[in-house]
């Protein structure tokens, strides 16, 4: 046992293993529910695409990702995936805390400027195997939760030593700088009463030069990016509190829920309600998620 803290001393500051938070297993094939662009502040994630394509935006890159991709999300990174089709893309995906590398800011599985996506090559069905043993000892006995742990723990070393290819550098190139100071002021003041007005004034451009170039860039009219923003904010909430609809449309930025309701449908594809009974129901109904 000795030996063993030893050496996980030499991986992570003080020894100490990191908490794997939560493990599910989205199923190929589903109706898709996007996921809007949205951030963590104390846990950072792992997936690993088993099946279908899409693209991964994090911070201001986009990459993408295809069966055997391991997804990488540091903490506080804002970051989306998004199928290519109508269905979602099979992921294994996990939630740690207490993830301290050596050399790396806390909750970060790799630097910042290091790919998001690196290719699993000839890992792949090792990593399938080892994602669905997770799975399965996860929601145990307090014997088998524990092995859940440290299989959760040897994946994200495993995840964390992988090497990057030429297919992951050559990642699409950053929006332009202006693209990127309206997503960081938006990123801001997303909850607030918004106005492309306030936007170009605050960044000192025209509102027709602002809004062509954020959506030259993105394929959103600033307006739509900050509303995938709030309803990204509120998918969170409706999966990890006991807030009402109503409550969470308010924190979110809308007096009328009924107009909450109808947006969260048109970007998700289902209700509020619906949605969250949906995701409890994949999760056996714990709220330490996402």
């Amino acid at each position: 046992m000795r030996d063993v803290q030893i050496l996980a001393g030499n991986v992570f500051e003080n020894g100490q293993i990191p908490i794997l938070v939560n493990a599910n297993r989205q199923d190929y094939g589903r109706q898709r529910h996007d996921r809007p662009m949205h951030g963590h502040d104390s846990m950072c994630e792992l997936l690993l695409c088993y099946r279908g394509f899409g693209v991964y935006h994090v911070n201001n890159f986009s990459y993408v990702i295809q069966e055997g991709d391991l997804i990488y999300y540091n903490c506080g990174e804002l970051h989306e995936v998004v199928s290519s089709t109508d269905v979602e893309i099979g992921t294994y995906c996990f939630g740690f805390s207490n993830v301290h590398f050596k050399n790396l800011p806390v909750n970060h599985f790799i630097p910042m400027d290091s790919p998001h996506v690196r290719a699993s090559q000839s890992m792949f069905p090792f990593l399938c195997n080892l994602s669905e043993q997770i799975l399965k000892y996860n929601s145990g006995s307090p014997t088998e939760h524990l092995t859940s742990q440290m299989l959760g723990a040897s994946l994200l070393m495993l995840a964390a030593q992988m090497p990057t290819t030429q297919r992951e550098e050559q990642m699409i190139s950053p929006a332009s700088q202006l693209t990127a100071h309206i997503k960081e002021y938006i990123d801001a003041h997303y909850t607030e009463a918004l106005k492309l007005e306030d936007i170009a004034s605050a960044l000192n451009c025209s509102v027709p030069y602002l809004a062509h170039t954020f959506k030259d860039a993105t394929g959103y009219s600033p307006i739509q990016y900050a509303i995938r923003r709030r309803i990204g904010l509120a998918q969170t909430l409706l999966i990890s509190t006991d807030y009402s609809s109503t409550h969470i449309a308010t924190l979110v930025g809308y007096d009328n829920p009924n107009y909450f309701n109808s947006l969260f449908r048109k970007v998700v594809g289902t209700t509020p309600i619906r949605y969250r009974k949906n995701y409890l129901e994949a999760l056996r109904g714990e709220r330490n998620q996402l």
